[in-house]
């Protein structure tokens, strides 16, 4: 037998065979759709099928017509194959064609089997066509034209654009699958180069490669479309299952590449920055442990549980799906944290809570109580030790225990109501806020708080809101509101008695506000102590107190008003006495108007304040006056050689006698405002720097605070008060100039200037009488009156001006 017949025969008869072959898989790839649009591949395995069953055809053909006809529908496919490629390629590597190209290349395509099939009337595409038989076998001889060429370049446009939409989707693509099976049609296509070549060389004339590279590739790249088919009803099939699940569901392939992913997973991806190697090695560790992973979404953090699956193990396809379990997660740490929370609550926290059971005797009536459980705050508060209470019942670890504790906590108990109180401890010196409430039938628990703080702060303020902080007595507010409440017909006769302490002003300007105080308490004390009990004393304010006396007739309020002056007679603070004024008024009539009372107690008061504050005044001033010279001798000397120096000068200028002795008295008293200066700069031993200075010129406005609250030297408080303003108007406190100063206050400038320049100080030697009157007449029209001054130079001294 002829082998090579044989063979000849097996491929030529086969072709029907491919052909058939070729039309089944284009139905079957016809069905599949590509993104929802035709699949050209089923077109290109069409005109595959054609080319094959035209060819067989052709070589059976047993006259040149037939043979002409057969290869004409051969060309059909032959033609239309580089058309379909182009488009099965594009698609493949999802490249949109415009339906402008598609129309145009199948317009060539068209264009190309019309010059076959009219070949007769212009022989464009051969110019003669032979028919040899070849062991049986019909083969045609052929004299090429252009139009064949045409054909040839046709096909390495198709070649070109898929080496190059390939090579480009290569580069492009993440996906190792797609990248294998693009490298699969880009190697298979190469095939066709080796037709080309054969055919441009012109070894076609002894064996034809166009059928066999044809048949080849396009059988090659349909195993792999088959094999593409087939996965995709595995992806279908796997969509069927998992595509409308509530859950997040995704298959992998062997690379793990995501190959598909539900709705629910597509959400999940869209937010996550890291590559699916991470998540994947993430989900895995919670594979087949039913224990949940922890994925960040967004912001927030799921935790999930992992179901993995083999899904297909030929194809090595894994499927995921997670189930959200984060609520519950949440939900479970939650009641573990507030498990936690309350285990730490009841052992840790600062109030104390013990739990109790309920005694009733027969007759349902609770008689005790058992301790079940208490926490260490409690022991702490209450005092009673916890191992050695928990067991026993209420009455016996206190028997003298208030049996209606036991009936109000067995309330709490039988109904369910909670109650919330306060109480005081005596045992323990302590105020609780208790809350009891009933954790079950005919148990109660108790949770106790310290309040002890708060009730005495509250008692503190309270006390603040109707005492005046300096004296104790009630305050102003307090009186306004019982005066209200005791104004009413069961009271009367209602006696009010106004009190005002006298030179308190005086005093806080030259003792300073800590004596004034001290006054006005002692004075407090006096008063509260000869009023009788349950009365009302207050501080209306400064140095004005008032009492109220219910049921207090005339006869009575005399008796009191002479016992507070017997009892305020005779005491001093210090060397200061104390004097106070009394005045009072008495509501007898239910029409009287309170406020009238109180205006007339008022009145009264100031009436004996005229007379009675003028005098302790003038004492006052004397008693000022002593204690300076005790507190600096050298004042005293001083202050008197002014006196002697003001007379003398007063005298030279012819003024009256009583201008004599005022300004004498004047003199004597010029530094009195002293009293309010430290004694520490009166007596310092050096020069005053420059803070001391400014608190020592303040003491000719203290001196005239001083002598101003009294009548008798309210004239010469303004002398006082001047000495230290100067000629020029650069003096001290108000820079008055020339006549603006009082001639009294003038003499004493002098006079105090010359006794200081000539006294003796521990930082310096006086001046000789000579050197201050050098002085004197240098700064006499600057510092000093120049009038004043020559007189004083002249006729007091004796010296020439």
């Amino acid at each position: 037998m002829n082998l090579q017949n044989v063979l000849l025969n097996t491929i030529v008869f086969s072709l029907p065979i491919i052909a058939v072959i070729y039309i089944f898989v284009g139905i079957k790839l016809l069905k599949q759709k590509v993104d929802g649009q035709f699949n050209y591949f089923s077109a290109l395995m069409f005109a595959a099928a054609i080319y094959a069953l035209g060819y067989f055809l052709s070589l059976n053909s047993q006259t040149i017509e037939m043979m002409i006809f057969a290869r004409n529908f051969a060309n059909l496919g032959v033609i239309f194959i580089p058309t379909f490629g182009i488009l099965f390629v594009a698609q493949f590597v999802k490249k949109k064609i415009p339906g402008k190209i598609k129309f145009l290349l199948a317009a060539v395509s068209c264009f190309l089997w019309t010059i076959y099939i009219t070949n007769p009337l212009h022989q464009l595409a051969f110019n003669w066509v032979e028919l040899i038989k070849v062991n049986g076998f019909s083969v045609a001889s052929t004299s090429k034209n252009i139009g064949y060429y045409l054909i040839l370049g046709y096909y390495t446009i198709f070649i070109v654009f898929t080496m190059m939409a390939l090579m480009m989707a290569i580069k492009k693509s993440t996906s190792r699958n797609l990248i294998k099976s693009y490298r699969f049609v880009l190697l298979t296509t190469q095939i066709s180069w080796l037709a080309v070549l054969v055919i441009l060389i012109g070894l076609d004339k002894y064996v034809d490669p166009t059928p066999v590279v044809i048949l080849v590739i396009l059988a090659m790249i349909g195993v792999d479309e088959v094999k593409n088919d087939l996965f995709e009803l595995e992806i279908n099939r796997w969509k069927q299952t998992f595509w409308n699940l509530g859950e997040v569901a995704f298959l992998i392939n062997s690379d793990r590449e995501i190959i598909c992913m539900n709705p629910v997973a597509s959400l999940f991806y869209e937010k996550k920055k890291e590559n699916i190697a991470e998540i994947l090695a993430i989900l895995d560790q919670g594979d087949h442990k039913r224990k949940p992973v922890k994925i960040k979404i967004g912001k927030d953090d799921r935790w999930l549980y992992v179901n993995k699956n083999n899904f297909d193990t030929k194809r090595k396809l894994v499927s995921y799906m997670l189930v959200d379990f984060t609520e519950r997660h949440q939900t479970e740490l939650a009641l573990k944290e507030s498990e936690e929370r309350h285990r730490l609550l009841i052992t840790q926290m600062s109030q104390g809570l013990a739990v109790h059971e309920v005694l009733f005797d027969k007759s349902g009536s609770p008689v005790d109580f058992l301790y079940l459980d208490a926490n260490d705050s409690y022991e702490k508060l209450v005092g009673l030790n916890r191992q050695e209470i928990i067991g026993k019942t209420a009455l016996e670890i206190k028997p003298e225990m208030d049996k209606k504790w036991i009936k109000k906590f067995g309330q709490v108990a039988m109904t369910g109501q909670p109650i919330t109180f306060e109480h005081y401890d005596k045992y323990v010196d302590k105020y609780f806020e208790m809350v009891a409430y009933s954790p079950r039938f005919k148990q109660f628990a108790v949770i106790i708080s310290d309040v002890t703080d708060r009730i005495q702060a509250e008692k503190e303020i309270r006390y603040l809101s109707y005492h005046d902080y300096l004296t104790g007595l009630y305050n102003r507010r307090f009186y306004e509101e019982e005066l209200k409440r005791l104004d009413m017909p069961e009271n009367l006769p209602i006696t009010l008695i106004m009190a005002d302490v006298n030179g308190l002003k005086l005093i806080n300007d030259s003792f300073g506000h800590v004596m004034g105080d001290e006054l006005l308490k002692k004075s407090a004390r006096l008063i509260k102590e000869a009023i009788p009990e349950n009365n009302i004393v207050a501080r209306l304010g400064g140095d004005e107190f008032i009492v109220i006396l219910p049921r207090t007739d005339i006869f009575q309020a005399v008796d009191i008003i002479n016992d507070l002056k017997a009892k305020t007679a005779n005491q001093k603070i210090g060397a200061f006495e104390i004097s106070i004024s009394f005045g009072y008024e008495i509501k007898e009539m239910e029409d009287q108007d309170i406020q009238d009372i109180f205006k007339r107690a008022e009145d009264d008061m100031y009436r004996h304040k005229l007379y009675e504050s003028a005098s302790i005044k003038n004492k006052t001033i004397e008693l000022i006056m002593n204690t300076l010279y005790e507190k600096s001798s050298r004042e005293m000397l001083h202050s008197r050689r002014v006196s002697e120096l003001c007379r003398s000068i007063a005298v030279e200028m012819n003024l009256s006698k009583d201008a004599v002795n005022q300004i004498g008295t004047a003199g004597l008293m010029h530094d009195i405002g002293k009293m309010g200066i430290d004694e520490r700069i009166l007596n310092k031993l050096g020069h005053l720097d420059f803070e001391e200075w400014q608190e020592m010129q303040r003491h000719p406005e203290i001196g005239y605070r001083i002598l101003s609250s009294s009548n008798e030297f309210s004239e010469m408080s303004k002398y006082v008060y001047q000495h230290h303003e100067r000629w020029d108007g650069k003096g001290y406190p108000k820079k008055l100039k020339q006549e603006e100063i009082s001639i009294q206050a003038r003499i004493i400038g002098v006079a105090d200037a010359y006794d200081a320049m000539t006294g003796d100080r521990t930082y310096r030697k006086g001046l000789t009488p000579t050197e201050a009157v050098s002085e004197l007449k240098r700064n006499a029209g600057t510092q000093f009156d120049p009038a004043v001054t020559r007189i004083f130079v002249e006729k007091v001294l004796g010296e020439n001006f």
